[in-house]
């Protein structure tokens, strides 16, 4: 094997090993860097199998994964947003994915209205929380800032609107946002509808060093 690729792929086993020690909540760097080992071989033996599953698959089956797997893809880059000024935008449907939605027996009409619940839901969501670490939760003060001090603070002003519109969506109260951040998804039971239960998987993304990948 040329050597150059040999050396291109150590590079990438080591940096993929890096990436996975920074988010491991081991205390020490050998345990982190321990336990980042074990999640890369647990990766790389779950490609394995899951390529043999590909490879032996059905093609009625493949249709169907494929389907689902750009479904994912769509769900998640709306809910993972946070904000948007062009909203209509993320809900066109064009050709390609109208055929994916009917291989799973979901209207475009349908996916809209369960999109748009995954949209608002990731607004709550991602303001809610730290944007340094997205695995804690802003505090009070800060969220009751990004609703009432938009006019001192311009910047927020699109955010603050955008919240208040996901907030009326659901109709929550914004004070119980001001109050209680992104508990209000699970008080007001945000994911359970038919649709998203059905059809509102989101596909992950790779770990990230503010953690977005865990919202």
């Amino acid at each position: 094997m040329d050597i150059d690729l040999i050396f291109t792929i150590g590079l990438f086993l080591v940096t993929i090993i890096y990436i996975l020690a920074q988010n491991s909540k081991k205390d020490t760097k050998r345990e982190r860097y321990g336990d980042a080992i074990g999640e890369l071989a647990h990766m790389t033996a779950d490609s394995i199998a899951s390529t043999a599953n590909r490879i032996l698959e059905p093609k009625s089956k493949k249709i169907i994964r494929q389907a689902r797997e750009n479904l994912a893809f769509k769900n998640g880059h709306i809910y993972r947003l946070g904000y948007t000024e062009d909203i209509n935008k993320l809900f066109e449907v064009d050709e390609y994915f109208a055929k994916n939605l009917k291989i799973l027996g979901l209207s475009p009409d349908n996916w809209k209205i369960m999109a748009k619940d995954l949209y608002y839901i990731g607004v709550i969501r991602i303001n809610s929380r730290n944007d340094n670490d997205y695995s804690k939760k802003n505090k009070k003060d800060t969220r009751d800032m990004m609703i009432n001090d938009w006019k001192q603070y311009s910047c927020l002003k699109n955010h603050s609107q955008c919240i208040c519109d996901a907030l009326t969506h659901f109709g929550i109260g914004v004070d119980e946002w001001i109050e209680y951040g992104d508990a209000v998804i699970e008080m007001y039971n945000l994911y359970n509808t038919p649709l998203i239960q059905e059809f509102g998987y989101i596909s992950q993304i790779l770990p990230k060093k503010n953690n977005k990948h865990l919202l």
